[in-house]
């Protein structure tokens, strides 16, 4: 039977029987027929959902929907993203894969001590996730002017109107962005702290209004001085400045920002059952993870079972934890660290893996496997934050894109520079 293509990371996922479903607390409104967008676009936030939805009705395709929702968050949702971080970009159309790695990376002057304490221990995890040398380079403005060079159709400006109305007209603060900032955001410094904490103590409140001109004037230069002003001189001096003269400062210079480039990986491909299945790769744990996930359950008859079976959801809690203990020991950027990826996916290890998973009882300690080719590795603990955003677009066309973006977590690295926050990104290299 011929291979039928799902085009992203979400469309794997939807395949097993157990589906998830974005936590949006209030639908966009339902546009009449008329005028119904020709596509659809999934986001964490109604109203950056709404951003894409202009740019398809506009004209545009899914790659520029893709890069206006993704402005539109970081103006909404500036807890999780924003042009401050980095990025993981899968395209598909007419069943070519197309993924671009904007991932953040390292200083120069980082070294293998960058999070060991004199003593040569890690140091606790709030001291890695806040202050200035928790933060990498940016992605995610490479990684659009990338995609919107080789996949956009509208010019770049237009893309960035709705996030800039957005910023500039305001926006209602709902209660994740209120409880955001109150449990996960007072590390926030500078400029950034009178805007979320107005009075120096208390969240922005709930249903108050928020404008962010600062970022307005920031997405209007990019908009018409285009992407790689992002890493001009002028704008690479203040990222440095900032985290220069910020607490724990980063050696950051003006030349690392500078020399950033987002990279073209090639994706990662397999099959589950009559599917075949692409996703980003290394660095990206994504793409092999959930190739992981759904091999293992291919035994099982998760069709029979059903998304409301509560067999099903074990089996897969029980695939996805196999998986992630296998994604933790072996998956890291291929630039400094073998990663055993034709190991990983071997048909015959996942068969093994599987074998593992039982209907009627759970696994008490998950241990990695030993894929072939594995290199001997350990690693140092560390605290999940709860961070990060996704979102997902097909336009009329046939063309899909499937976007992972981030500053890591909540509110970044806590340092903002020209209304936007840098990422905490480098704690997920390993502090030992």
């Amino acid at each position: 039977m011929t291979a039928r293509l799902l085009p992203s990371v979400l469309g794997a996922l939807l395949l097993s029987a157990c589906q998830t479903t974005t936590g949006l607390s209030t639908p966009a409104p339902q546009a009449p027929p008329s005028q119904a967008a020709p596509g659809v676009v999934s986001a964490a936030d109604p109203r950056a959902a709404a951003a894409g939805v202009e740019i398809l009705r506009k004209g545009g395709n899914a790659t520029d929907a893709a890069i206006a929702t993704m402005l539109a968050l970081n103006v909404v949702e500036p807890q999780n993203s924003g042009i401050g971080g980095g990025t993981f970009f899968v395209r598909s159309k007419d069943g070519a894969v197309s993924t671009i790695d904007g991932r953040e990376s390292a200083p120069k002057a980082a070294t293998a001590g960058w999070f060991l304490d004199r003593a040569g221990n890690p140091l606790p995890g709030r001291e890695l996730m806040a202050g200035a040398r928790s933060a990498g380079v940016p992605g995610a403005v490479a990684t659009m002017a990338n995609a919107h060079a080789r996949f956009g159709k509208l010019p770049w400006a237009d893309l960035f109107q709705p996030a800039i109305k957005l910023a500039r007209e305001g926006f209602v603060v709902t209660a994740r962005l209120h409880n955001g900032l109150d449990l996960y955001g007072r590390h926030v410094t500078g400029a950034a702290k009178s805007l979320f904490f107005p009075d120096g103590t208390n969240a922005v409140a709930i249903g108050s209004t928020l404008r962010m001109p600062q970022l307005a004037q920031t997405f209007e230069r990019l908009a018409k001085d285009g992407g790689k002003s992002f890493y001009a001189p002028a704008s690479a001096q203040r990222i440095a400045g900032a985290l220069s003269t910020a607490p724990r400062p980063s050696p950051m210079t003006a030349a690392d920002v500078a020399g950033y480039s987002a990279k073209d990986r090639d994706p990662i491909c397999g099959t589950y059952r009559v599917y075949k299945i692409c996703g980003m790769g290394p660095p990206s744990s994504g793409g092999i993870t959930v190739l992981m996930i759904l091999k293992q359950l291919e035994r099982f008859d998760m069709a029979r079972l059903g998304r409301n079976s509560p067999v099903a959801w074990h089996l897969l809690a029980e695939s996805e934890r196999l998986a992630y203990a296998d994604r933790d020991m072996y998956i890291a950027d291929p630039q400094f660290v073998q990663v055993p990826v034709a190991g990983l996916l071997d048909p015959s290890y996942l068969a093994r893996r599987s074998a593992l998973i039982q209907e009627n009882r759970s696994l008490s300690v998950i241990e990695p496997g030993k894929p072939q080719g594995a290199p001997k590795r350990t690693r140092a603990p560390v605290k999940d934050d709860p961070g990060t955003t996704h979102l997902s677009i097909a336009d009329g066309k046939g063309e899909v894109v499937s976007v992972t973006t981030t500053i890591n977590g909540y509110f970044g690295s806590g340092i903002a520079v020209d209304g936007y926050m840098l990422n905490n990104e480098l704690p997920d290299f390993d502090a030992a």
